[in-house]
């Protein structure tokens, strides 16, 4: 599992793509959501702040935390 080495705070939503459960953010980083979450992020634009948290769950070890609508998202990095 590819770890993610850039900043975790400060971010904006570049791209959100729900159809591939995806979200690419302004540093250019993928981001594959767990399944479970695609609604959420179905609502997400771009433009908005998210940082960047550690998750407990192996296969999802990140969230991506949404501060505009206060909503958070289980992740994977994509290198």
């Amino acid at each position: 599992m590819a770890s993610y080495t850039g900043d975790s705070r400060g971010h904006s939503v570049g791209e959100v793509d729900p159809a591939s459960a995806s979200v690419v953010l302004d540093d250019g980083s993928r981001w594959q959501v767990y399944e479970g979450f695609v609604e959420i992020i179905s609502a997400w634009q771009a433009g908005e702040m998210v940082t960047i948290k550690p998750n407990r769950d192996p296969e999802y070890p990140y969230k991506l935390v949404n501060v505009h609508k206060n909503q958070s998202v289980e992740v994977r990095f994509q290198p």
